[in-house]
This record gives C-alpha cells, structure tokens and sequence, in this order.
C-alpha cells in the first residue's frame, strides 16, 4: 500500500542521526530517499558497532542497518566542484534536501537554499541552529540535551546528571523536523503556495520543547527544578519498586482513580480514608510514605505475581521488556511459520534482567 509521501523524493545530505532519521521518517511515509555518502568511506554510521560478522571479516554494523534502512545510496564528493555539479542536477528533481553540517558549509560549496530551486523544502539541523553567536560551534546529542536542559533534570538529585539511554535529542529533533517537513510541503502543494522552505532546527530546541512546566516555572514562580530520580515532587505513588525475586516494578499510580486500584489490587483499602493519601496533592506531599507503603507490597511479591495480581483486573497495566523478552513474546504470538529460535541469554547479560512496568 503506497504511503502518504509517495512521489516526494528526499536527498538525505545528514550523517550520524538527526537528519538522516529526519529523511527516514519521511521515507516511513512513503517518500523515495536518496542518500549521499562519501565516495570510499560511505557514511560515519557504518562505521559504528555492533556489527554482524561478514564473509569478508570487515562485519555489517546493526546501528547502520537500523538508520540508513529505506533509502538509495549514491556517493558525491561534495568538496569537487563535479560532484556540486551533480548535487544540483539531483535537487533539481528533488521536493525535500535534509542536511547536519556545520552552519555555512552549503554556501562555501555553493549548493545552499539560496543556489538551489527555490521550491524546494531544506531541512537544516546543527547544534546551535544556522544564526547567531555559537550557530560555528560543532555539537552533538550531548550538547542537545546539556544546553536543552534535559540533562539537568535526569538522575537523582545527589548523583550527578546522567545521559538518557538513547541518544534523545537527535531522534526528537529529526521527529520535529520532518514534522516541519511534512508541513512546508502542505503548504506547498496543497494550499499552492508554490514555495519552498528552510526549516532551521538546532539540537537544543527539541529538548527544550518538552521540558514540561520547567520553563514556565522558574519565569513566574522562580522555581529551578531539579532531578528527582524516579520519582515526581508532584506526584505519588510512582517509583520502580524492587520485587521479591531481585527484579522492579514500575508502578504510576498518581491520580485518584488509579490510586484506588492500586489500593485494591494490594488489598489495602484503607489507605483511601488515610488523610495523607486521600488527594493527589496529599500524597504528593507525603511521598516517601506512601512509596514506602508500595514497596513493602511488592517486595512480599515476584515480578510476575505482581503485574498479574487478581485484585488488579480493572486497572490497566503495561510491560517493559528487555530486547529478548520483547522478541520472545513477539515471536510467541508470531505464526509457527514465523517462529525461528532464538539463541539462549548470556548469565549475567543485561538481556537476563529484566523490568516490569504497570500503569494503574
């Protein structure tokens, strides 16, 4: 079945995340992605492990095959004044150009917005963004999120700030960008407007963007907020609670109604007429003994046992799998056609230890 963006071609100029992810949602959509590598080496992200062991004994990298799915690759040595040539011939049949380098290099090899058809939508990502004082500085994700601010409020507040796990502000920033794409496009061929658009996406404004009521907070009420770990000072019961079998759970029971199912489910209906934990604001405010309560509970219980207790049956509950438990379950459901066996975890590997998660 053809995609939304079917007819649009995209050029994918990026390497390493952002703008390249940004091409690859829009190739998700249905658009055709051609990808512009450097002659000899290729793209930086083949060269970044895992890798699969090959004929050759070189190995395929899995990060690669990940990103740079979905698309044609052609090699343009963009430095030579041949291969500019050829870039603007491409453009040319082109709706969409998605770049990352540094603010400036397009015009030095004269292959920027301004030298190309001015229909098209180009799709610009840098640390900084293309303007202003630090638009020469080289950055990645962890300049996205330190300047972002996300990385002040990850961790717990007597541990230094710690790294999301994935590299966060790429991936939303190349999220927001093809959303922006989508849009310059719309406004393109649908309202015909007939014109294209440079879209200026800096890496720190992706996680700014979703810092919630931060912003807002320290502007009207002076308010820095800080790491809370895994809990929220606006909110309780919610924490990942350590399980009798050496495992967590993760349980968010902030509001009222699922306060009370999780009160049903842990046959402790008097915590309800308890004045600390009656309101959301009470328990907020007493949240170390009400997460304590919790974690009595569920210390009494394995893992299992406590996502599949009978008392819960009218609240809703999720799973958070390790990658080997989400492919067993997966393949479980999977047709027997479908089903291919799958190699024993190594003890001690982080794919042995896993995390339960349930929402009440």
């Amino acid at each position: 079945m053809p995609g939304p963006l079917e007819g649009v071609r995209v050029l994918d100029l990026g390497t390493r995340i952002a703008a390249p992810f940004c091409a690859g949602l829009l190739g998700e959509m249905g658009a055709e992605v051609l990808k512009i590598e450097q002659p000899g080496t290729g793209d930086f992200m083949r060269e970044i492990g895992p890798f699969v062991p090959t004929g050759d004994g070189t190995g395929y990298s899995l990060f690669w095959a990940v990103e740079g799915r979905g698309r044609k690759s052609v090699t343009l040595d963009l430095r030579r004044e041949q291969g500019q040539d050829v870039f603007r011939r491409l453009a040319a049949t082109a709706d969409v150009v998605v770049e990352n380098f540094r603010p400036g290099t397009l015009e030095q090899w004269r292959i920027g917005p301004a030298d190309l058809d001015p229909t098209l939508v180009v799709v610009r990502i840098s640390a900084f963004g293309q303007h202003g004082p630090y638009a020469a500085r080289h950055g990645l994700d962890r300049m996205g999120i330190g300047y972002g601010g996300l990385l002040q409020l990850t961790g717990y507040p007597d541990r230094p700030p710690v790294r999301v796990g994935v590299t966060i502000s790429d991936y939303l920033t190349g999220v927001f960008s093809a959303h922006a794409a989508v849009a310059a496009l719309y406004a393109r061929d649908a309202r015909r407007s007939g014109k294209g658009a440079v879209i200026d996406a800096a890496l720190y404004g992706a996680p700014l963007r979703i810092l919630e009521w931060t912003i807002a907070a320290y502007d009207r009420l002076g308010v820095v907020r800080e790491r809370e770990g895994n809990r929220l000072a606006n909110s309780a019961p919610l924490d990942n609670y350590p399980t009798g079998d050496g495992k967590y759970v993760c349980i968010v029971a902030g509001s009222d109604a699922n306060f009370a199912r999780l009160c049903k489910a842990m046959d402790r209906p008097d915590l309800l007429d308890d004045p600390r934990f009656t309101k959301l604001a009470d328990r907020a405010a007493h949240g170390d003994a009400i997460n304590a309560v919790v974690s009595e509970w569920t210390r009494a219980h394995t893992c299992s046992p406590t996502r599949t207790s009978p008392n819960a049956a009218t609240s809703s509950r999720s799973t958070t799998l390790s990658p080997d438990r989400r492919s067993n379950r997966r393949r479980s459901r999977a047709s027997p056609a479908r089903r291919r066996p799958h190699p024993p975890a190594r003890p001690g590997s982080a794919s042995t230890r896993a995390t339960c998660s349930a929402t009440w």
